[in-house]
């Protein structure tokens, strides 16, 4: 098929949205139902690039300060040419042959000609998953001084992301048994003297190699009278385990020979039931990486804590709310790919109708149609004993 002349308009147009983080719009979890309120992404942008007027994130402003890949728990959001696949496997890389790897940001006056060093745009763009993973091969420095970061505009989001997601990593590479001494914040002098961005000015991009150009411009060049390629198939779940997975393996690789004691534990809530499951399929046919499934002929609600990205759809969806975070996930269930059975299905006799039917979990004592009937009807209808009209589909309980 033949290509048309490109112009100036067309040009302009094939380049529009390079230099800037990728929306993909499937993994994003509003799209996936109407009841997230998820606003994570917008919190977490330094600039207020980001608007979620219509439903669904666009990236009005961007200068790819990564804060917004690092606050996505989905992974819809993602710098291509700094993801934390390249952060983790560059780092190795350089752990492999200088025993250790430095992270500073690009507006520090560190030297920065040292073959063990990593220039971020902001030190909080990297994801407490790849500071584990790196620090359980060896030794992982980040340049930080807070003057620094009172410096720059980025500074007040950047500098409290980055501190939660390095307090994190200390906390679990502790319970792993990792050397504390492998992971450390140094102090090095500031790039500005505090106050003198005060007007708003936004801090320098990180540079950018003639690699990392060329890449940007073949992923993001659109040619006309050609269809734009469609992801791989299983591409979206992909991008929202991929943090996961990168845990699992670092928890799997820094595993001592008896395994984790009982008692070793990640800052990480996992799943509990508080109320009745009606085994209804909503929250394992939404959940984007497959860590709720329901099995068996008796249908049992099982998770699996590695698998979960932890961005709370299912909490959202549940139309009886009964989803809640419970206690911190152990060791040994993500090493382990362990599953837990949230709700085993039982046959009950429902008081409000009579009907016989298959549910799991506490305080059991309705079908799923009276106890919707129930929740959502008015006052003055519960009062009555709440049924409701027999032919009226509800839709989920939005929480209080």
């Amino acid at each position: 098929m033949g290509v048309g002349k490109l112009d100036l308009e067309t040009i302009a147009a094939s380049l529009s949205g390079l230099g800037q983080v990728r929306l993909r719009a499937g993994a994003c979890i509003r799209n996936i139902s109407p009841w997230v309120k998820c606003r994570r992404c917008q919190e977490a942008c330094p600039v207020n690039g980001i608007d979620l007027e219509s439903g669904q994130p666009v990236v009005k402003e961007c200068q790819r300060c990564g804060l917004c890949a690092i606050a996505c728990p989905a992974g819809a959001l993602e710098d291509p040419e700094r993801t934390h696949s390249f952060f983790l496997a560059r780092g190795r890389e350089i752990i492999a042959s200088a025993g250790q790897v430095i992270f500073t940001c690009n507006r520090s006056r560190a030297d920065k000609s040292g073959k063990d060093i990593i220039t971020v745009p902001c030190l909080g763009a990297v994801a407490r998953e790849v500071i584990v993973a790196l620090a359980v091969r060896g030794r992982v420095i980040f340049h930080f001084l807070q003057e620094q970061c009172l410096a720059c505009p980025w500074g007040e989001k950047g500098e409290r992301i980055f501190l939660l997601s390095f307090d994190w990593a200390q906390k679990t590479l502790a319970a792993m048994g990792v050397p504390e001494e492998r992971l450390v914040a140094t102090a090095v002098p500031a790039a500005v003297t505090p106050g003198k961005l005060a007007g708003g000015k936004a801090p320098e991009a990180a540079a950018m190699g003639r690699r990392e150009f060329f890449r940007s411009l073949i992923r993001g060049i659109k040619i006309p009278g050609t269809a734009p390629s469609s992801p791989p198939v299983g591409a979206t779940a992909l991008a929202g385990r991929r943090r996961a997975f990168i845990l699992r393996e670092a928890v799997r690789e820094a595993e001592p020979e008896g395994g984790y004691p009982a008692g070793a534990v990640l800052s990480i809530p996992s799943l509990e039931l508080a109320g009745p499951c009606y085994l209804c399929n909503v929250c394992s046919r939404l959940c984007p990486t497959g860590a709720l499934v329901i099995e068996g002929e008796e249908k049992e609600l099982k998770y699996t804590p590695a698998s979960c990205n932890h961005c709370d759809l299912c909490l959202a969806v549940c139309p009886q709310h009964s989803l809640v975070r419970g206690k911190n996930v152990s060791l040994s269930m993500i090493a382990g790919v362990s599953s837990l059975t949230l709700a085993s299905g039982k046959t009950y006799t429902c008081q409000g109708c009579g009907e016989i039917f298959h549910a799991g979990g506490a305080g059991v004592t309705m079908c799923l149609r009276c106890y919707l009937s129930r929740n959502l009807a008015p006052d003055d209808q519960q009062d009555r004993g709440g049924q409701g009209n027999e032919d009226t589909v509800l839709p989920p309980r939005l929480s209080p």
